[in-house]
C-alpha cells in the first residue's frame, strides 16, 4: 500500500512539473507574440507618419501648382489686355495713315493747280518762291508719311509678338491644367478580396494608371492603407493590398477612395 502511495506521489509530482513546464512555454510564446505586436505597431506608426508627411508634401505641391497656374492666368490676361491695346493703337495708326493719304492727295491737287497757275500772270520774282513753297510742302508730307509708315510697321510687329506670347502662355496653361488634373484624380474600390489580399479599382490605363503607380486608400479623408497595381486594364485595375501599411484589424471596403501616392510632374 505504501509503495502505491509513493508511486501516486511521484506521478502527481511529475504531472505538476509537466504542467509547470508547459505553462512556462506558453508564457514565453505569448510574450514573443506580444513583443512582435508591439514591434508591428511601432512600424505601423512610422509608416503612418511617413504617409502623412508624403500627403503633406503632395498637398504643398498641389498648392504650389495652383499658385503657378494663377500666376500664368494673370500673365495671360495681361498679355490679352496688351494685345487689345496694341490693336487699338494699330487702328488709330491706320486711321492716321488714311488721313495723311487724304492730305497727300490734297497736296497733289494743289501741285497741279500751282502748275496751272505757273502760267500767265507769274513773274520771275515770284515763280521761285512758289516752287520752293510747293517743294517744302511736298517734303514735309513725305516725311510725315514715312514716320507713320514706320510707326505702323512697329505696331504690327508688336501685335505679332503679343500673339506669339499669348499662344505660349495658353500652351503652358493647358499643360499645367493637365498636370493638376492628373494629381487631383480619384478612383473608387469596386470589389475587395480580403482572403487573397487584393482589390479591384474602377479606373485603369485610360485614367493614367501604370504598374509603377503608387496608390493610397482613404476613407472619409483619413488614410487607410496602401495598394500596389498588379494588373491594369483600360477601365479597371487589380491591386495588391500592402498589409504592412494598415492598422491591425483594419480592412479595405468597397467605396474607399484611391488617390496617387506620388503627384504627377509631367
Amino acid at each position: 500500500m505504501k509503495a502505491l502511495l509513493h508511486i501516486l506521489v511521484i506521478l502527481i509530482g511529475c504531472a505538476g512539473a509537466f504542467f509547470s513546464w508547459q505553462s512556462n512555454v506558453k508564457h514565453t510564446e505569448q510574450k514573443a507574440i506580444y513583443e512582435a505586436a508591439v514591434k508591428d505597431n511601432l512600424k505601423l506608426d512610422a509608416d503612418i507618419k511617413k504617409a502623412e508627411k508624403e500627403l503633406s508634401e503632395e498637398q504643398a505641391g498641389l498648392a504650389a501648382a495652383k499658385s503657378d497656374f494663377d500666376e500664368q492666368v494673370a500673365k495671360l490676361e495681361a498679355a490679352v489686355s496688351t494685345e487689345k491695346t496694341m490693336q487699338r493703337q494699330l487702328a488709330e495708326t491706320e486711321a492716321t495713315l488714311e488721313e495723311q493719304a487724304a492730305q497727300i492727295a490734297d497736296q497733289k491737287k494743289l501741285v497741279e493747280e500751282a502748275t496751272k497757275i505757273l502760267g500767265p500772270g507769274v513773274t520771275l520774282d515770284n515763280i521761285k518762291e512758289k516752287i520752293d513753297e510747293i517743294e517744302a510742302n511736298r517734303k514735309d508730307q513725305t516725311k510725315k508719311l514715312e514716320e507713320l509708315t514706320t510707326l505702323a510697321d512697329g505696331a504690327t510687329n508688336d501685335v505679332a509678338k503679343n500673339k506669339a506670347s499669348i499662344a505660349d502662355l495658353s500652351a503652358r496653361k493647358a499643360k499645367r491644367d493637365e498636370k493638376i488634373g492628373r494629381n487631383a484624380k480619384e478612383a473608387v474600390i469596386t470589389a475587395v478580396e480580403a482572403d487573397w489580399g487584393f482589390v479591384v479599382i474602377g479606373a485603369g490605363s485610360n485614367s493614367g494608371f501604370t504598374p509603377q503607380t503608387k496608390l493610397l486608400v482613404k476613407r472619409d479623408g483619413v488614410l487607410v492603407g496602401r495598394i500596389n497595381p498588379t494588373s491594369i486594364e483600360p477601365s479597371q485595375t487589380i491591386a495588391e493590398i500592402d498589409r504592412t501599411s494598415m492598422a491591425p484589424g483594419a480592412t479595405l471596403q468597397v467605396g474607399d477612395r484611391v488617390i496617387l501616392a506620388v503627384p504627377a510632374t509631367q
